[in-house]
């Protein structure tokens, strides 16, 4: 099992919401990343814009790559 962790930074974009229970796939600007970072998890009112410390784990998902999962 792995420990949380932490990662913060600005929302640039909002790729996905599921409107029914909150699941939001969105990229971050977080220093110490030159790419954006992608976050996936039940975020229901996270908007463009809105600086986010979140805690969870990285992942590397087959199809869509590196993300970090919020728990």
């Amino acid at each position: 099992m792995q420990s949380n962790q932490y990662v913060s930074g600005v929302i640039e974009r909002i790729t996905y919401v599921n409107n029914e229970n909150g699941y939001t796939v969105a990229k971050m600007k977080s220093a110490g990343y030159f790419d954006l970072v992608t976050i996936v998890g039940n975020m229901p009112s996270v908007n463009v814009g809105a600086v986010v410390s979140l805690k969870g784990q990285w992942k590397v998902d087959t199809k869509y790559g590196r993300q970090f999962v919020v728990s």
